[in-house]
């Protein structure tokens, strides 16, 4: 099947009606082929731990490309950079348990997605566009947020799941999770290790991506009664990873964090809860030319850099409910310092601050139910935002400088069950955003670029009847100042420097899925962004083309077995040398591809489950739109054959097995 032609199918079947999925239970845990599907028109949620095509997630980023209007930028075999509707880094919020989660590296070698491991998690909640004030800053594309569930016991207990990963390209995993608890506390614990060697693209060329992972995490939980929680969580991971992509790989990623929740419950009739939280967390990061290339390069001064970052940020909310009224209120604050030092001697020199943040911030949300049928949402915040520029005055033009800013975030949305089977909302929402660390790094004239400010409408329907379910969800925004990246040296993706633009941004993500027999069931997926730089009539840069998926699964409970096929536009609106904190526009447009998946799957009994499938089953050789590039021979070091673009990987064999008990 051709890509145009899959798109036509897909299409189709994203137009066709819209109705509910068939609720038969099955004891066989499905494997997510096309994406989840949306819980309502602007809510994904979807189990973290249940198994994947393509290859199991090995992060965050890998998880999220599973789901329609994601899409990752690829470096390397980790540390991937994820874009909702083409909006990455500083405009989608990553959370961790509620909390943010930030990378170190002043080039992006590890975003928040690449020290989270799929399997520590019980689910991901995605909420797209700037309709919520609850989960810090209101974000211009959504927010991400990575959940473990709060466990309840009715008497002593002890379950758990083990589960191992194994590969192409010597990639294997293993993950085990604990939780032991009575009706007085519990405690969690979990461990992983990930490990994959350099992997192969479509024709054979090797890609350097080799990577290593080692993470762990534990929480202790005190519900001394039914209506009182105190929880104490703690994540460690460690880390490195070679990338394809610069003449630098990652000898370290190392990050600490912890967090402590309190909460207490139905205190009043009107008081439904009040809850607090602090949570703090390091990242320590070393970059060079020589640890992980074979043959190394010859060790320099400017050849090894070590950054860290070190948040610190509380939150309290309260929730009240009065007849048809629901409210949370509260506030939150956010502490962020950079420092960075260098040299093949670097432990043994001082840090040197970087850059500072601090933010404070108030919110108040409401729900009011104006009838069984609908409902109206609604919410605004205000923070406070301050960046102070700590660099060196030879290195920068505003050092010592302090740039605050008061911004305003806020939305309204009305949803409507216009039938048992339509569900449909309209929201407007806007929201203002501060350049973030890697933005007011860029050059000396990007520290005190302006805020972005966006508007945006968003339409969404879901439609459920039988055997069919559909969810569909458009977007129309317009952004003042949107800042853009720009890298005048191309191909080296260095000296750049960014501008304030004005932008408009539409597009949208459609579902669909039919079980057209007991066992049977058909999905379909499509999502597509448009974007225009109004500034200069030019496409906006990094912005990804049309892409749909089309699946068919068999389930009977102990059998599974699926095949899917990925489909994505060849990507001619282009802007050389522009984009985001992270990657640009090459010149040369990338080319559209179609790649096909098989899986199967056997479940001898309820505890036991194993998997296996083929990616790229036809070994095509391509590259994602938004991939990164170097061209030129900057980056691929000695025994590697440079690409435009980094290539995927090429046909991949995978199994995994699970135990719980």
């Amino acid at each position: 099947m051709n890509t145009r032609s899959f798109f036509i199918a897909a299409c189709a079947l994203s137009s066709a009606s819209t109705v509910y999925a068939n609720t038969d239970p099955a004891t066989l845990e499905p494997i997510v082929v096309t994406a989840a599907p949306m819980r309502d028109p602007l809510t994904i949620i979807t189990d973290a731990k249940a198994p994947r095509q393509p290859l199991p997630a090995a992060d965050g980023a890998g998880l999220l490309k599973s789901i329609p209007g994601f899409s990752v930028t690829r470096k390397g075999g980790s540390g991937g950079d994820p874009l909702l509707r083409g909006l990455g880094a500083g405009r989608l919020n990553i959370l961790i348990d509620g909390s943010s989660a930030f990378g170190g590296c002043g080039m992006r070698m590890d975003p928040p997605t690449a020290y989270i491991y799929p399997d520590t998690f019980d689910r991901v909640v995605v909420r797209k566009g700037p309709q919520s004030v609850q989960h810090g800053p209101v974000p211009l594309a959504g927010s991400v947020s990575f959940e473990r569930d709060t466990p309840v016991f009715t008497g002593p207990s002890i379950s758990g799941d083990v589960s191992a990963t194994a590969a192409s390209f010597d990639r294997n995993d293993q993950s085990l999770n604990l939780l032991a608890g009575s009706e007085l506390g519990w405690i969690r614990l979990s461990g992983q290790r990930n490990e994959s060697g350099d992997y192969r693209d479509g024709d054979g060329v090797q890609v350097n991506s080799a990577a290593r992972r080692h993470s762990a995490a534990a929480t202790v939980g005190w519900t001394p009664n039914s209506q009182t929680l105190l929880e104490f969580s703690y994540d460690w991971s460690r880390g490195e990873g070679a990338y394809a992509d610069r003449m630098m790989d990652g000898a370290k990623f190392d990050r600490d964090a912890w967090q402590i929740k309190a909460e207490r419950r139905q205190i009043t009739p009107w008081l439904n809860k009040v809850s607090a939280s602090y949570y703090h967390s390091y990242v320590d990061h070393v970059m060079d030319n020589f640890s992980l290339r074979r043959p190394p390069a010859m060790k320099s001064a400017w050849a090894l850099s070590n950054p860290d970052r070190e948040v610190e940020g509380a939150k309290v909310d309260a929730e009240l409910s009065f007849d048809q009224l629901t409210l949370n209120l509260g506030a939150d604050v956010q502490h962020d310092w950079h420092t960075a030092r260098s040299g093949v001697n670097y432990q043994q020199q001082a840090r040197t601050p970087d850059m500072r943040f601090s933010r404070q911030g108030v919110y108040l949300e409401g729900k009011y139910t104006l009838s069984e049928q609908s409902r109206i949402l609604a919410g605004w915040r205000v923070d406070q935002h301050e960046a102070t520029d700590q660099r060196a005055s030879s290195a920068s033009k505003t050092a010592g400088v302090t740039d605050r800013d008061t911004l305003h975030g806020g939305f309204i949305r009305f949803e409507q069950q216009a039938t048992p089977q339509w569900l449909w909302f309209a929201g407007v929402g806007y929201t203002e955003r501060a350049p973030d660390y890697w933005e007011r790094t860029k050059s000396n004239n990007a520290f005190l670029l302006n805020p972005e400010k966006q508007t945006q409408l968003d339409l969404g329907l879901s439609w459920r009847q039988g055997d069919w379910q559909a969810n569909a969800s458009v977007f129309y925004a317009k952004i003042d100042d949107f800042i853009l990246a720009q890298y005048p040296n191309a191909p080296h993706f260095s000296m750049a420097s960014a501008t304030n633009v004005d932008a408009t941004r539409l597009g949208g993500e459609a579902d669909i899925s039919w079980r057209f027999a007991k066992h049977w069931q058909a999905q379909a997926s499509v999502a597509y962004v448009y974007g225009r730089n109004d500034s200069s009539g030019r496409p906006l840069a990094q912005t990804p083309p049309l892409e749909g998926r089309l699946a068919v699964d068999y389930d009977d409970g102990v059998f599974s077995a699926g095949a899917s096929v990925r489909a994505v536009a060849r990507q001619t609106r282009l802007d050389p040398t522009r984009g985001n904190v992270f990657n640009m526009d090459l010149s040369t447009p990338a080319a559209g591809f179609s790649t096909v998946s098989l899986y199967g799957g056997w479940k001898p009994e309820k505890s036991l489950s194993l998997i296996a499938g083929v990616d790229n089953l036809f070994d095509r050789s391509y590259a994602e739109p938004i991939s990164r590039g170097m061209p030129g021979g900057m980056a691929q070091p000695a025994g590697y054959e440079q690409t435009l673009r980094v290539n995927e990987p090429g046909r991949t064999w995978w199994v995994k097995g699970r135990y719980q008990f």
